[in-house]
């Protein structure tokens, strides 16, 4: 059996543990990155839709809140390696950020690629040794105290272990769970999993007559009993065979998710044109049937939202849209407007884990040390990134947390 030694075994080679393994090894650490499959940083390269969305301009309590009852187990994470100095280290590194709606961060660039390549290059120069389709197997623990890692029939020792195998989000990059299990050799606790950050299914089924169209541009609001407001973004919207996706729904799923476990019934209610008002719609409605009578229901609304969207909202507002305009009575005007500025539907659900951006639960804050992530049950082990019970809204804020625990981890060992 091969025995070789390290002052820190990383098993996850997603942004957590590359970001702790190349500070380590910048250090001046000897470490070892063990990744499950053929290469680091897969699932890097679908955030952001590809454009990776590395963190956000939010002040630090802003930041904190995003990540709701968690929040305050990050802030010395944060306050180490925060979203300043994250800019600033892709900078120095020739990667500049662009900030986007919402302080969303992305890179200048427009794609994940050159993130990614800035992060294996720190793993190079430190002199950091990576080995790919290398899944860890299990923690070694000697007389009580972690001395390394079993992988592939192989035994590697090190005077610490970082877990950052991430969540069960997008099996196929890598993060099926490994790190739950390695966790639990260890006696941690998970906090039972559910998807996070996802598209939502809804209880009416109209929207999958839409599959894969655009919903446009949508103001989106989550509401709870009471008519109480519980979230709300801006952004592109898309009809799916399950319900409603894309960037704006991703932004509240996580609320809409956590409402679910507590509230018989959950809203979303959709403004289809959020960059105009009511009273300006109506108008609009009847400025078209006086100076564009011939025209139809369904071609005028289609100015306002996509085309097949157009045709379900008149239906749903019992509205024929082959009608000319100058039929367009006062009731219609009404029901139009109300669909377009509050299309309500109704949550049923979130989607299945596995195809979730975020993994909700995980290793239980209350067992791990939020000054160097290190578990207060087996000294020496580590935890970091989307392994833990950390979990907040789109928008840049999870895949900093990642980034800075993952430092944390490197400055510590």
């Amino acid at each position: 059996m091969n025995v070789t030694a390290y002052d820190l075994i990383v098993v996850g080679g997603g942004p957590a543990g590359m970001m702790a393994a190349g500070r380590a090894a910048e250090r001046g650490r000897r470490v070892l990155l063990l990744e499950s499959g053929p290469s680091v940083g897969r699932k890097l390269l679908l955030t952001g839709g590809g454009r990776c969305n590395v963190t956000n301009t939010a002040e630090l309590p802003d930041f904190l809140a995003a990540f709701g009852r968690t929040g305050g187990f990050l802030r010395t994470a944060l306050t180490h390696f925060g979203n300043g100095e994250m800019r600033r280290w892709l900078k120095d590194r020739g990667v500049e950020t662009v900030v986007e709606e919402n302080g969303c961060v992305f890179p200048a660039a427009g794609n994940a690629r050159s993130v990614l390549n800035v992060l294996t290059a720190y793993l190079a120069q430190g002199g950091a040794q990576v080995r790919v389709e290398c899944r860890g197997a299990g923690l070694v623990v000697e007389g009580g105290r972690l001395v390394g890692v079993s992988a592939n029939e192989e035994r590697f020792e090190a005077g610490r272990v970082l877990l950052a195998c991430g969540g069960l989000s997008y099996p196929q990059t890598g993060s099926t769970g490994d790190g739950y299990e390695l966790a639990r050799q260890a006696g941690h606790r998970i906090v039972p999993t559910y998807a996070a950050v996802c598209g939502l299914e809804t209880r009416e089924g109209w929207p999958r007559r839409l599959q894969g169209t655009p919903a446009g541009r949508l103001a989106v609001r989550v509401v709870g009993r009471r008519e109480r407001t519980l979230a709300s973004a801006t952004g592109d919207g898309l009809w799916t065979h399950f319900g409603v996706s894309g960037p704006a729904i991703l932004d509240v799923s996580y609320a809409a998710v956590l409402a679910l476990r507590k509230e018989d019934e959950v809203i979303l209610e959709l403004d289809m044109v959020p960059d105009e008002t009511q009273d300006g719609l109506t108008a609009w409605l009847r400025a078209s049937a006086e100076t564009r009578g011939k025209r139809t229901f369904q071609t005028v609304l289609a100015e306002r939202v996509p085309a097949r969207t157009a045709a379900i909202l008149l239906e749903l507002g019992g509205v024929d849209g082959g009608t000319p305009m100058a039929h367009c009575t006062r009731e219609a005007r009404t029901a139009l407007v109300e669909l377009l500025k509050r299309l309500s539907l109704r949550v049923a659900g979130a989607r299945p884990v596995a195809g979730a951006i975020v993994t909700g639960g995980g290793v239980d804050l209350a067992e791990v040390d939020a000054a160097n992530m290190e578990s207060k049950l087996l000294p020496e082990l580590h935890l970091a990134g989307e392994v833990l019970d950390l979990q907040a809204l789109c928008g840049g804020f999870n895949l900093q947390a990642a980034f800075s625990t993952g430092r944390l981890v490197g400055d510590a060992v």
